[in-house]
């Protein structure tokens, strides 16, 4: 996968330093893969959440959330293939995922 904004990936992990290390883990998984829809997702990570729309992540046992938007790859003969893209939206507190208003706050739902 793609993981496209990784910013906000460096970002959270500036800010909320004993979830660095398991942000860096969590990044070089995603790079590796290819996954192709959400049962994939929970092979690797089973205890992802699909809400919303969205792919969520817990990180540091429920202390945060990672909210991401996947567009999961494709093997098409006629078009080709894709690794597919992890969009990071949000990294949150446990207590700002509460709020869904707060999971896509700079791009809208």
């Amino acid at each position: 996968m793609v993981i496209v904004t990784r910013r906000r990936l460096e970002r959270a992990a500036a800010k909320y330093k004993e979830a660095a290390k398991e942000l860096k883990a969590w990044a070089v998984i995603v790079n590796q893969v290819r996954w192709h829809n959400f049962a994939e997702v929970r092979a690797s990570f089973p205890d992802a959440d699909f809400a919303h729309g969205y792919v969520v992540f817990n990180v540091r046992h429920n202390r945060y959330r990672l909210i991401t938007h996947i567009h999961y790859a494709k093997d098409d003969p006629n078009k080709g293939s894709t690794r597919g893209h992890c969009y990071i939206r949000s990294f949150l507190t446990h207590a700002e995922y509460n709020n869904p208003a707060n999971w896509d706050k700079e791009f809208g739902s």
